[in-house]
C-alpha cells in the first residue's frame, strides 16, 4: 500500500478528521454508505460523485417501489441520499450526479472517464474513494474502470494520480451474496471496526433509504473494509463463477460489459494489462 494510501486509512482508523481533500464514486446512492457511511462525518473536504441516477429506464423497479415514473423514482432516490447525508453528519461532502440511468454506465465509458479526468484537475484530490471491480453490479463495475482509467492517464502525462481505495461492496460467491468483504487479491486489507456512535449514525444513513430497504437488509454494520484499488484488466472476467448480475434476468451479462471495457480502453488508448 501506498503511503498515501496509507496515512488516509490511519487517520480513519483513529476517527480523527480527514483534512485532504477527497473525492468518492460509487454508481447509485446508498453505496457510498455500504461502503464508508460510518466514514462521511469524519470527511472535512469530499466531493461525492453519483454515476447513476439510481433509476433503471425499464421501469420495473420504479413499478415495484410504487412510483408513478422513473423520474419520480430517481428524484426519491437523490432526496433520500440527501437525507442520508443529514443523517450521517456528512456536513464537508458534495455532490455531483451525473446521472446516466442505472444499469447503463459501461456504455458511457468514455465520457465517464474523460469526466473523471476532469473532476481530477478542478479538484485535486489526495484520493479517490471507489467500489472494486467484482461483478456485483454492472455500474459499480463501470465506475472502477473509469476512475483507474481517469488515474492511468493522469499518470501518462506525467502528473500525480490519487491514491485509489477501494472500499468493500458486494459479489456472488457460488449462490450466496458476498457483502462487506473483497474478493481475494494479493493486496492488504484494512478493517475498520466500528464502535457503537459509527454503528448507530450508519444504521440512520441506511434507514433514510426506504426504497432500497430490502437490498440494504444484507449488509451489516460491524465493519468497514479498505485496500489499495489492485490493477485490473477490464477486459478480463472479475472472477471464474456466474456474476451477480448475470443471476438477475437483466439484458446486459459480463460478456457484454467487457466489449464495451475493451472498446472504451480502445478509445482511450490504453491497453489491458499483460
Amino acid at each position: 500500500m501506498t503511503e498515501q494510501a496509507a496515512a488516509i486509512l490511519e487517520i480513519l482508523a483513529g476517527r480523527r478528521t480527514l483534512e485532504p481533500r477527497v473525492m468518492i464514486v460509487v454508481a447509485h446512492p446508498d453505496d457510498e454508505t455500504i461502503g464508508m457511511g460510518a466514514q462521511m462525518c469524519r470527511l472535512q473536504d469530499a466531493l461525492l460523485v453519483q454515476v447513476t441516477d439510481g433509476a433503471p429506464r425499464d421501469g420495473r423497479d420504479a413499478a415495484a417501489h410504487g412510483f408513478a415514473s422513473i423520474r419520480d423514482y430517481a428524484l426519491a432516490r437523490r432526496a433520500e441520499l440527501r437525507d442520508a447525508l443529514e443523517a450521517g453528519s456528512a456536513l464537508g461532502v458534495r455532490t455531483e450526479v451525473v446521472g446516466f440511468p442505472d444499469q447503463e454506465a459501461c456504455l458511457n465509458l468514455v465520457t465517464l472517464t474523460e469526466h473523471i479526468i476532469q473532476l481530477l484537475q478542478q479538484e485535486a484530490p489526495a484520493a479517490i474513494f471507489l467500489q472494486p471491480y467484482e461483478g456485483g453490479h454492472p455500474d459499480h463495475d463501470a465506475a472502477a474502470f473509469a476512475v483507474q482509467a481517469a488515474a492511468r492517464l493522469v499518470a501518462a502525462e506525467g502528473r500525480l494520480p490519487p491514491a485509489v481505495i477501494e472500499m468493500a461492496g458486494y459479489h456472488a460467491d457460488g449462490p450466496k451474496l458476498a457483502t462487506g468483504a473483497f474478493l481475494p487479491a494479493d493486496l492488504p486489507v484494512r478493517t475498520l471496526e466500528l464502535d457503537t456512535a459509527d454503528r448507530l449514525r450508519k444504521r440512520r444513513m441506511i434507514d433514510c433509504f426506504a426504497s432500497q430497504r430490502d437490498v440494504l437488509a444484507e449488509f451489516d454494520t460491524a465493519v468497514e473494509r479498505f485496500r489499495e484499488a489492485p490493477h485490473y484488466d477490464f477486459a478480463q472476467r472479475p472472477h471464474s463463477g456466474e456474476l451477480h448480475y448475470e443471476k438477475l434476468g437483466w439484458s446486459i451479462t459480463g460478456e457484454v460489459w467487457r466489449r464495451h471495457a475493451q472498446a472504451a480502453l480502445d478509445a482511450l488508448g490504453l491497453r489491458s494489462p499483460s
